[in-house]
Order: structure tokens, then C-alpha cells, then sequence
């Protein structure tokens, strides 16, 4: 089942450490901002809260975008998220450029503002000639120029993240392998019993002949036996 998507609040990444981290505290690259970040007093946190309202303009939340922009949006941090969250990075085996990511996520996330704001504007009616017709037209084209570039750009931060999602799959593999290979001895153990399993079987066949023949001749015994015993008369006792 696939996971539902949710836009979460973006922040400029020219925005100082600490602010970005009461926005950004609960997704994947942000625990370098928490382990520089010392805890927070009342007062600082206060001073915190009172330099995000200054800032505000640097922050993008996900109710100033319309549905389909914040689905968007969505998409690309569910990409960003999976790269940083990886396991091949937390094993060291990736490096990705978390600030290059940021700023692909600050910029998307622009866009999609912006994009929300040009389609809030007033439309003017295209029937009222064809000149208002061919400005409404062109402003259209416009704005699906836009959207598919925006598009793009996500296109290509879920191409990365699906590399890096089946990088971590090898990397689970591997790692199972691992795991699994330490129990070789034991199946080699398991397979080197097989001879002493082996020998015992021939010796039980050998066994098994000797109790056949023992068989055979015991049968043929009672046989002769119950062929003298058919041969033997009695003696009448009425002749007695």
C-alpha cells in the first residue's frame, strides 16, 4: 500500500539553524541541526517564535498552497526524505548534498506558491473578443509551462530517490547475506552427518539380509515340520 503524501512546512535554507529546526525538527537530515542546536530556554524559544513571525517570508506552509500544489509539494519532499532517511547513508555508503536538496525543496516549493497565487487571479472572460481570447490563451500556456517544469524537477528528485530506495534494498540483502552465510558451519555440520547417516543405513541393510535369511530358514523349518506332522498316524483308540 502506498504511503498517503503530506506537505510539511518548507523553510528557506539561508534561514538561521535554529529557527529552521523548530519548523523542520521531525523529518530526516534535520538531527545535525539538533545535535547544534543547544535546548532552548523559555525566553529563547520566545525570541525563537518572534523571529519566525519577522521571517515569515521564508517559510512556505502547506495551507498557503492549493490541493493539487501541496500534492506537489509532497511528492518532492517524500523524495527528499527518502534519500536522507536511507539506510545506505546512515551506513556512510551515501553522500548526498543535503543543502543542494534544500534548495531544491525551498524552490519547488516557491514555485508552487507562486503558482497557486497566478491561479487565483481574476480570469477574464475569453469570449469578449479574440484578442482577450488569445492574452487568456497565452497566459494559460504559461502557466502549464510552469507546472510542467516544476513537474520536471520532481521527476528527477524521484528518479534519485528510487536509486537510492533500491541501493538500500542491495544493501539489506547484503547484509542478509552476511547474516546468513555466519550459519554456514552449521549447515556444513548438518551435511558432514549425512556419512555417519550413510553408514549406518548399510549397516541396517545388512542387518535387514540377515534377518531375511534368518526369516527363510525358520519358514522353511515349520514347513518340513508341518510335513512330518501330516505323516504321523495315530493309533485308533476304539481298537483298543
Amino acid at each position: 500500500m502506498t504511503k498517503p503524501l503530506w506537505a510539511q512546512p518548507v523553510c528557506d535554507p539561508e534561514l538561521p539553524a535554529d529557527l529552521r529546526l523548530l519548523i523542520t525538527r521531525d523529518r530526516p537530515g534535520t538531527e545535525f541541526l539538533a545535535g547544534r542546536t543547544p535546548r532552548s530556554s523559555a525566553l529563547r524559544r520566545w525570541r525563537q517564535q518572534r523571529d519566525l513571525v519577522r521571517q515569515s517570508d521564508k517559510i512556505i506552509y502547506p495551507h498557503d498552497l492549493t490541493g493539487s500544489d501541496r500534492l506537489v509539494l509532497a511528492r518532492a519532499q517524500n523524495a527528499i526524505d527518502t534519500i536522507l532517511g536511507s539506510e545506505v547513508r546512515a551506513a556512510g555508503l551515501l553522500e548526498p548534498d543535503e543543502p543542494a536538496l534544500r534548495q531544491h525543496e525551498w524552490e519547488i516549493a516557491g514555485n508552487c506558491r507562486e503558482l497557486t497565487r497566478v491561479r487565483a487571479l481574476p480570469a477574464a472572460d475569453a469570449a469578449t473578443g479574440a484578442m482577450t481570447a488569445a492574452v487568456v490563451n497565452a497566459q494559460q500556456r504559461a502557466l502549464a509551462l510552469a507546472e510542467e517544469a516544476t513537474i520536471g524537477r520532481i521527476r528527477a528528485l524521484e528518479r534519485y530517490a528510487r536509486q537510492v530506495a533500491a541501493a538500500d534494498a542491495a544493501h539489506r540483502d547484503w547484509q542478509a547475506a552476511l547474516v546468513q552465510g555466519g550459519l554456514n558451519d552449521v549447515y556444513l555440520d548438518l551435511v558432514a552427518r549425512t556419512a555417519a547417516d550413510e553408514l549406518a543405513i548399510a549397516e541396517l541393510d545388512e542387518l535387514t539380509d540377515r534377518a531375511a535369511a534368518t526369516a527363510q530358514v525358520l519358514t522353511s523349518s515349520l514347513r518340513d515340520a508341518a510335513t512330518t506332522g501330516a505323516a504321523l498316524a495315530l493309533p485308533d483308540s476304539r481298537a483298543s
